[in-house]
């Protein structure tokens, strides 16, 4: 699977790809069309999906705009909803979960979050009571995003893995080696 990105916000995607969203969206058609002729299925990554630094509150029309445009356009077989910043908290991320399900109930949804108001736990269990599919994470946290001064890392791989068996989840990660890793 290859992994495009591009932002909501138009103020982030000109300071991170440096370049507009009609810029961004050409880009990712383009690389869409060479994937399909590998065969490769396509995730579109949507940056800031739950807030921008610079522009703050992103309207949900203006993300499920995009998501129909790389679903119903581009046929993306997957769409990662991204917080980029760690603005996100749950009501919102169920909300916004729930309305991309209800578009796309066959479409692989992972959602991205930021740790940053220390709302990255409590998020990845809305978003999986919301029906999302997959969860981007990171070990040990690490992570962040140049701009947007004072965004931690990304939500810890391990603590996602402890919270989810506590739950009865079966993960099939072992999380002592995780753990040994995160700390090693």
């Amino acid at each position: 699977v290859i992994d495009v990105v591009m932002s909501a916000s138009e103020s982030h995607n000109l300071a991170n790809p440096r370049m507009t969203r009609a810029q961004s969206f050409a880009a990712l058609g383009e690389v869409n069309a060479i994937a399909g002729q590998a065969k490769v299925a396509v995730n579109i990554s949507l940056s800031c999906s739950f807030g921008c630094p610079m522009e703050g509150d992103v309207p949900v029309t203006t993300v499920l705009d995009w998501c129909e445009r790389f679903v119903g356009e581009l046929g993306a077989q997957g769409v990662t909803l991204c917080d980029t910043t760690g603005m996100a908290y749950p009501g919102q991320v169920a909300a916004l979960t729930r309305a991309f399900r209800q578009r796309w109930p066959a479409t692989e949804l992972t959602l991205h979050f930021h740790n940053t108001r220390g709302m990255g736990l409590a998020n990845v269990l809305a978003g999986i009571e919301a029906g999302a599919d997959r969860f981007d994470a990171s070990l040990g946290g690490i992570g962040g995003c140049p701009y947007a001064p004072g965004a931690t890392g990304n939500v810890c791989s391990e603590e996602i893995v402890h919270a989810l068996e506590l739950m009865g989840y079966d993960t099939g990660v072992d999380l002592a080696s995780l753990i040994d890793a995160a700390t090693g």
